[in-house]
């Protein structure tokens, strides 16, 4: 695809990644970024979700500002961002693909399997591309790890264990409904069980989980610290522990992968400088790395053929149905099968 892509925004209610990708996409020079589309929500709403009205997001950009996403979509867009409600994700990313544009979801693209199938139907009908997010597959650790695995340096995989810390997402008002937002479990368990279903390089067969809601009740009505044991096919274990408990700063990540040979560890966030003295450990400032930048420039490139897509749908398809036998092991208290 030669020239300049042509790309839009869809939805502000996502306002973190929102802004972020709208102002990577505003610095590539290959990219023209032609609108905005708060889909119609209220002034209170999009402040709620961003920290300012939909028309100063669209004059910090200087781009369009849209309320209806066929009127954007008509402008015949090479790509969009979705940045909507997460459970909208998939309605407004079926209605770019049958405009004609490819579609980066912010993660997670869904909760519901039903939901990433139908996008996947309608992307193939289309032959458009979808990427959706997951940033951690961007992460230096994350993927050093996993080639270390893959390398056969840790022998035959035997078990992945993955911690996934991230403060409970209470405000805007919207992610407080599950519904809406799948709570902690539909929006962060997208990294962790990914991430152990990633480095295994296996499908998940079945799984137990436990879950508290230890700091977020009358905030969040569901678990907000969920601990799941996932058998993969060929009897590998994983284990995901979702936390959203943790207020100061503190790793994001933690992957260790045990193999007959060996081990690998990681994690995302690491502290650059550590004092010890003989009472106590003083840490730096955690330290972040670039991996939602390089999420969406990866994208470009794949919407331009130059690189092929890291994430699919079927991926994302694979990790909803984890959430969903999660979901059903947390209310029944059993292990529940996990059919893909």
């Amino acid at each position: 695809m030669q020239g300049k892509l042509t790309c839009g925004l869809i939805g502000l209610s996502q306002g973190w990644y929102a802004d972020l990708f709208a102002t990577e996409l505003l610095a590539m020079k290959d990219v023209e970024f032609v609108g905005v589309c708060d889909l119609g929500k209220s002034r209170e709403y999009v402040q709620d979700c961003i920290g300012m009205g939909a028309e100063s997001f669209a004059a910090k950009f200087e781009t369009v500002l849209y309320h209806d996403a066929a009127d954007m979509l008509g402008e015949n867009l090479d790509f969009v961002v979705v940045a909507s409600e997460i459970g909208e994700h998939c309605e407004n990313s079926c209605q770019a693909l049958e405009a004609g544009a490819h579609v980066f979801a912010c993660k997670p693209f869904s909760f519901v399997a039903d939901e990433v199938r139908r996008a996947m139907q309608v992307a193939e009908s289309n032959q458009r591309k979808v990427l959706p997010g997951v940033p951690s597959r961007f992460e230096d650790g994350m993927v050093e790890a996993v080639r270390r695995v893959r390398a056969g340096d840790v022998g035959r995989p035997l078990t992945a264990r993955v911690f996934v810390n991230h403060a409970a997402m209470t405000s805007p008002p919207w992610q407080r409904d599950t519904a809406k937002s799948g709570g902690p479990l539909g929006e962060f368990g997208t990294y962790g069980f990914d991430i152990v279903r990633w480095v295994l390089g296996e499908e998940p067969e079945e799984v137990f989980a436990y879950g508290e809601n230890f700091m977020h009740k009358g905030q969040i009505e569901s678990w907000d610290n969920v601990k799941a044991l996932v058998r993969f096919d060929s009897g590998a274990l994983g284990s995901v522990h979702i936390c959203t408990s943790i207020s100061w700063e503190y790793p994001f990540f933690d992957l260790e992968v045990v193999g007959e040979k060996g081990c690998v560890r990681t994690d995302y966030h690491n502290y650059p400088v550590v004092t010890h003295g003989t009472s106590a450990a003083r840490l730096a400032p955690i330290r972040y790395a670039p991996m939602n930048q390089r999420e969406i420039a990866h994208f470009v490139k794949a919407v331009r053929s130059e690189e092929e897509l890291r994430v699919t749908l079927k991926d994302a398809y694979a990790v909803a149905r984890t959430i969903e036998a999660v979901q059903e092991s947390l209310t029944a208290g059993v292990p529940v099968s996990i059919e893909l």
